[in-house]
């Protein structure tokens, strides 16, 4: 089974761009250092004048993999730098955990 993680980040349209930029740049090589695979970035238009939605889905495993995967995290400066970064650019967001639905 596959499990994957979907974070919604709120920014703000002009900081759109720099997000977007620390997830490619710092967080894609910190996440899949610690052993998830990054699957995707999508956002929402930054013209509608409001917050903006990043979408960004990382996979693994299941949750044993996900337990190993946050304790390297927890273990990674670079990780805490990652995590203070995207908190001065956010203003909203949730985290929610997928599964592959079965009929």
């Amino acid at each position: 089974m596959t499990a994957y993680i979907v974070d919604t980040v709120q920014v703000r349209p002009g900081d759109l761009a720099a997000y977007v930029a620390l997830v490619h740049d710092v967080a894609v090589p910190v996440m899949t250092g610690a052993g998830a695979s990054f699957v995707s970035c999508l956002a929402t238009s930054p013209d509608l004048r409001e917050d903006v939605d990043v979408q960004v889905t990382w996979s693994f495993r299941d949750h044993v993999e996900w337990n190993e995967i946050r304790k390297n995290l927890v273990l990674d400066r670079a990780w805490h730098d990652l995590a203070r970064r995207a908190a001065a650019l956010r203003t909203g967001g949730t985290r929610r955990f997928y599964y592959p639905a079965k009929v």
